[in-house]
C-alpha cells in the first residue's frame, strides 16, 4: 500500500548557496589550483555544511578544526609559510598577526555583508561607542566581531542582555547576519525600553531575510517542514526557529540531505514543505524535493 500517493511538496524559494557562500567555495578551489604543489589549509568549516566540506577534502582541501582547541592555537599548530583560508564567517583579527609572524600565505573568505558589518562596529569604537552585539556564544561570526574591541559587548538572549554594563547612553546594537528576524525584533524592543537612544543597525544579510519570508509565507496547512543544511549552521538554524513559531502546528525536522529522511515520518500526510539554508547546495536540495515527490 502507497501511504504518500496524495503527498503535495512545496519547495520555499530562494534555495542554493548565497553570494557569499559562492565566493567562499570559489575562493578555495581557486587557492588549490594556483598552489596544486603544496597542502592548502582551511582555518574551521569553509561554510556550516559537511556536505561541501566532504567535497573540498576531495579536492586535497584540509578543514583545520578541533572544538578543544581556539583558532589561535590551531593556526599556531600549522607549519610556516602554510598556505591558509580564513572562512566565511570572518576571523578574529590576532588571526592575522599569527599568520605574518609564522609567514603564512592567508587567503581571506569573509562575506563581504560580515565585512561591512565588521566595519561598522570599527567605526563605532573608533568614535568611543559602545556596540551591543545580538549574536551566538561561540559562533565563528560573533567571536570575529567581540575581537574587534572591549567595548563590543556580545549578547544572545534577553538574559544576557539584563548582564551588561553599558555606560553609553546611545551604544549601537547590530547583529550576527544570521540570526532569526523574530528573535531580533524582541531583542530589539527590550534593549530600547533600557536604552531609548540606542541606535539599532539590522544586519541580517538579505540571502537569511528572503528565506524567512519565504518559511513565514508557507502554506498554513503544511504538516511538516524539512529544513535542511549544516548541523552547525546559524542560518538553518534561524530558519527552523521561524518555521517552528509560524507554523506552530507543523512539526519541523533538520536535516543534512536526502538520507536523513526517515519515511515513517510522512505516513499519512498531505502537505510538505522544504526549506533550505544559505549554505546548502542546490543539488542537496534538488534531491530532496525528488525522493519526496517519488513517494
Amino acid at each position: 500500500m502507497c501511504y504518500y500517493k496524495h503527498m503535495n511538496v512545496f519547495v520555499a524559494r530562494p534555495h542554493g548557496y548565497c553570494s557569499g557562500v559562492i565566493r567562499a567555495i570559489n575562493l578555495v578551489k581557486e587557492v588549490r589550483k594556483k598552489h596544486q604543489d603544496g597542502p592548502v589549509f582551511v582555518l574551521g568549516s569553509i561554510v556550516h555544511n559537511e556536505d561541501v566540506i566532504h567535497e573540498l577534502t576531495a579536492l586535497g582541501i584540509t578543514t583545520v578544526r578541533d572544538e578543544h582547541k581556539t583558532p589561535s592555537q590551531l593556526l599556531n599548530e600549522l607549519p610556516d609559510r602554510a598556505i591558509v583560508i580564513f572562512t566565511a564567517h570572518g576571523h578574529e583579527i590576532n588571526l592575522d598577526e599569527i599568520a605574518q609572524k609564522k609567514a603564512m600565505i592567508v587567503y581571506d573568505a569573509t562575506c563581504p555583508m560580515v565585512m561591512i558589518n565588521h566595519q561598522i562596529i570599527q567605526d563605532e569604537l573608533n568614535n568611543n561607542h559602545q556596540v551591543i552585539y545580538v549574536g551566538k556564544r561561540n559562533h565563528p561570526e560573533a567571536n570575529a566581531a567581540k575581537s574587534l574591541g572591549e567595548n563590543v559587548l556580545l549578547i544572545e538572549n534577553i538574559k544576557d542582555f539584563t548582564l551588561l554594563e553599558v555606560t553609553d547612553k546611545s551604544p549601537l546594537v547590530i547583529n550576527q547576519t544570521t540570526l532569526s528576524q523574530i528573535e531580533l525584533v524582541n531583542l530589539h524592543v527590550a534593549i530600547m525600553k533600557r536604552f531609548p537612544e540606542a541606535r539599532i543597525a539590522n544586519e541580517i544579510c538579505n540571502a537569511t531575510r528572503l528565506r524567512q519570508k519565504a518559511v513565514i509565507e508557507l502554506p498554513k496547512e503544511t504538516q511538516l517542514i524539512y529544513v535542511i543544511g549544516g548541523a552547525n549552521s546559524s542560518n538553518t538554524a534561524s530558519l527552523a526557529d521561524v518555521a517552528r513559531k509560524n507554523n506552530p502546528n507543523a512539526r519541523v525536522v533538520r536535516i543534512l540531505n536526502e538520507k536523513e529522511i526517515n519515511k515513517k515520518d510522512l505516513i499519512g500526510l498531505n502537505y510538505v514543505a522544504v526549506v533550505s539554508g544559505a549554505s546548502t547546495p542546490l543539488e542537496t536540495t534538488k534531491r530532496v524535493v525528488e525522493l519526496l515527490k517519488k513517494l
